[in-house]
């Protein structure tokens, strides 16, 4: 996937919520022009139809960033899966369809649920986050590297290679998470704005391991991106690729829900 094939899909949900919110006012219509209950039939539609309304203002945004966004450039050397700087957009879901996307606008890795069953759509969030969470972290090819089981608190990092769990997240406090691997254990503080805007993850030293940052769009992005509010997740140098998965664990928990 690339960046404009994201807009195209964002697009096209939104173009069919527009066309599916106003079957129920055509019935309503026609049952009130039966029972002649005009102004009360005109009062249960009205929801129907501006939600109609904003989700075919939505498409069209959506279908003039595609049709403005650049073809994007395949580099020869990747660095990581997981790149220095990357930015994140989200797809409908259950509970969490996040992609990751590089500077040049080619889809990097993708987080999803891993149990995409359709009954969830109806459940509410708030009834669904006590179910056990499985995620999925894979390359841009569908091929699967980790896999982050969620269970209550903490977070278990499972290598799909061997199978076995290279990490695992406890959350201590409101903000504060333990990180064990095999090597160390260690702390990690999030810090967020308000309605997540900016979220930073820092060590236990107050040094800052990662930062999401919307509403501040580098210049160098804009061929690909046409959204400004587009989150940026930007790693400092010296975290490994390790850790940049273990901190994604982290954003998935944070961001789940959030196109469900």
């Amino acid at each position: 996937m690339k960046m404009y094939n994201y807009y195209h899909y964002a697009a096209m949900t939104s173009l069919h919520a527009s066309i599916v919110a106003l079957i129920p006012p055509f019935f309503l219509v026609c049952i009130g022009v039966t029972l002649k209950q005009h102004h009360s039939v005109l009062l249960l539609t009205l929801p129907f139809i501006v939600y109609s309304f904003i989700s075919y203002q939505i498409f069209l945004v959506n279908k003039h960033r595609m049709e403005d966004s650049d073809e994007p450039v395949i580099e020869s050397t990747v660095e990581s899966v997981v790149g220095s700087s990357m930015a994140i957009q989200f797809l409908p879901a259950p509970s969490l369809r996040m992609l990751l996307f590089s500077k040049n606008g080619q889809l990097n890795a993708e987080i999803k649920d891993y149990y995409q069953y359709k009954f969830r759509w109806f459940i509410p969030y708030f009834i669904d986050q006590f179910f056990p969470k499985t995620y999925t972290f894979s390359k841009s090819d569908g091929g699967v590297l980790y896999t982050f089981i969620l269970k209550g608190k903490n977070i278990l990092i499972m290598n799909n290679v061997d199978g076995k769990c290279v990490a695992s997240v406890q959350r201590k406090a409101f903000k504060r998470y333990v990180v064990e691997t095999n090597i160390a254990k260690k702390e990690v503080i999030v810090q967020s704005s308000s309605f997540f805007t900016d979220i930073k993850l820092y060590n236990s030293q107050g040094e800052i391991l990662a930062r999401v940052r919307r509403g501040f769009l580098p210049r160098i992005w804009d061929k690909h991106i046409k959204d400004v509010n587009t989150p940026i997740l930007t790693f400092s140098e010296e975290v490994t690729d390790l850790d940049k998965v273990i901190l994604l664990s982290i954003l998935s928990k944070i961001y789940r829900y959030r196109n469900h």
